[in-house]
């Protein structure tokens, strides 16, 4: 079995050269796969338990990624539950790789849903602002901008690691008029002080609570105070399997990175703080744009139970 290229994959998360929420659960559910196909452990109850724990060794490499934690819960629920059809270990094998291509299967049509339900409901914004980088998010976008004679799009810069230059690219390879500002110029052109009039605001998250708050990249919380003051609707644009069924925003820890990020040659005795993420208050949320449908965040719970019953099982 390839040992190495499983310990790649979770260095690669852990060093964050695989980044973004999609991608670290593709990574998890494809170091899986690896193991399923090349492990040569002959017990079938060994194998599988090795399975789980290389699963939730790569979906905790970092914090606040449910989306590749759920991959792990969703493999092993239809593996349990199937079970009593599984007699050998290339049955085993066979039925865990179709349940890892399932969920990945369940991510790319999530992303087809979002679009398609959510699209209808807001192609009337003109001007729209996203913060860091969701391709989901950036989706919608382009879906807006195509039906548009005149429209812009504004991103940040996100530092430290500039993930809005990627935002900003795929913008412009389709054409559409866009805009970079520094992350502390967010503020001022969600309240009118800029220079495109803002609309609406668009992000992604890497993390949703049952009560309705989300996790997202630092700075999101600004923008969406400064959206609520100057009356402008903040969408979290992702899918529900992004939930975390275990926590409410009380008791959700922040991914906290290496200060180096932040200045690799910094003077003596300096203390720096690097949070990735931070929470947005449900308050602040108009609406996730969801596979589902656009759903207030009052409905996140309900709404996860009753389609995603596997998450709490």
């Amino acid at each position: 079995m390839s040992v190495k290229q499983i310990l790649d994959i979770e260095k690669e998360i852990k060093d964050l050269n695989i980044q973004g929420a999609t991608n670290v659960a593709i990574a998890t559910v494809e170091g899986m796969k690896i193991f399923i196909e090349e492990s040569n452990i002959s017990d079938k109850e060994m194998f599988y338990k090795e399975l789980e724990r290389v699963g939730n060794k790569l979906a905790n490499a970092r914090l606040n990624e449910p989306l590749a934690r759920n991959a792990v819960k969703y493999v092993t629920h239809i593996f349990k539950k199937n079970l009593s059809d599984l007699h050998s270990l290339n049955d085993m094998k066979q039925s865990l790789n179709s349940y890892c291509d399932e969920y990945l299967f369940k991510i790319s049509d999530s992303k087809r849903a979002i679009i398609d339900l959510g699209v209808p409901y807001v192609r009337h914004f003109e001007n729209i602002l996203t913060h860091c980088h969701s391709s989901t998010a950036v989706a919608i976008i382009k879906s807006i901008a195509q039906e548009k004679k005149t429209f812009d799009a504004v991103c940040t810069e996100t530092r430290p690691r500039f993930q809005g230059r990627t935002t900003a690219k795929s913008l412009l390879d389709e054409g559409i008029s866009t805009t970079m500002i520094a992350d502390s110029a967010a503020e001022s052109f969600v309240i009118g002080r800029g220079s495109i009039p803002i609309d609406a605001v668009f992000i992604g998250c890497d993390e949703i609570t049952l009560d309705g708050y989300c996790i997202n990249k630092i700075g999101s919380w600004g923008i969406a105070v400064a959206s609520n003051y100057a009356s402008k609707p903040v969408y979290v644009v992702s899918p529900l399997l992004k939930v975390n069924p275990e926590l409410t925003h009380r008791e959700i820890s922040i991914e906290i990175r290496e200060d180096h990020e932040l200045w690799s040659e910094a003077p003596k005795n300096l203390k720096m703080f690097n949070p990735a993420f931070e929470i947005i208050d449900a308050r602040l949320i108009t609406g996730f744009m969801t596979e589902f449908g656009i759903i207030k965040p009052g409905e996140i719970s309900d709404i996860v139970k009753a389609k995603y019953t596997w998450l709490f099982e």
